[in-house]
């Protein structure tokens, strides 16, 4: 029974290591922090006094992001974006070490690292590096085991109808990995404005869905649509509005 129970475990070890490690992927590593009650000019001090110090370059750049809706108002995200599996053998003893005395100090709840693999085939908009925009709408939502396909069949659908209509928008889709329950996924649309209009090629009499039928059949949104809601755990949901803090982040 222990060596039945040892070997599942190594099993999911590996296989859990082998995702972390995939050679083809992408992968993406979130910090949240909530500063310490009458610390925050400390604490962002810190935080840009650390930036300029270990992520100077475009190679260990990190973009901070300050949560301005939701629970968990008044915290900060930091990302480290677009990295291979290189990026885990490194030695950042140092940096940590720094962030740990001047830095920690100032935090009073912290979520520890987690990865973020990129699904690139279910995303659109965000297949080249660029500048953050100002605002981003994050949502995040635990989907049921046995129920990522329906989750994600929508997604990949969704970005080849938004490629061939040409939408202006963006979307980013992301699996988690490692840090928390790996049934999480976040999907991630930015914009510059609140007043900002996402344009696309579609003519008046269209709408997504029509496009959407023509394409993959002609039921397919009503099949689609209601699998992709119903692999949804409902209770695990959740969006937040984030605002991009260029001061807290690498200058490129």
């Amino acid at each position: 029974m222990k060596k039945s129970i040892l070997l599942t475990l190594s099993i999911l070890f590996c296989l859990s290591l082998n995702s972390q490690r995939n050679a083809n992927a992408e992968y993406w590593v979130s910090f949240t922090y909530l500063p310490k009650k009458g610390m925050v000019e400390e604490f962002e001090k810190a935080v840009a006094d650390k930036t300029a110090k270990y992520n100077a370059t475009e190679e260990d750049a990190i973009f901070a992001f300050q949560i301005m809706t939701g629970g968990g108002q008044g915290a900060y995200q930091r990302w480290v974006v677009r990295k291979d599996r290189a990026f885990f053998d490194q030695d950042n003893a140092e940096e940590l070490k720094y962030w740990n005395e001047n830095v920690d100090p100032y935090i009073a709840d912290k979520s520890g690292q987690k990865i973020w693999q990129h699904i690139r085939n279910a995303s659109h908009g965000w297949d080249e590096p660029r500048t953050p925009v100002k605002y981003y709408v994050q949502n995040t939502v635990v989907v049921k085991r046995g129920k990522n396909n329906d989750f994600l069949k929508f997604h990949r659908r969704l970005k080849q109808i938004n490629s061939e209509t040409e939408f202006t928008g963006n979307r980013g889709v992301f699996r988690l990995i490692s840090g928390g329950n790996n049934q999480t996924f976040m999907v991630i649309s930015g914009f510059d404005s609140h007043e900002t209009v996402f344009t696309n090629n579609l003519s008046d009499d269209k709408n997504w869905r029509d496009v959407y039928d023509e394409k993959f059949g002609e039921t397919a949104w009503e099949e689609d649509w209601p699998a992709y809601n119903d692999a949804i755990e409902m209770w695990g949901s959740s969006v937040v509005k984030m605002m991009y803090r260029p001061d807290l982040s690498t200058k490129l």
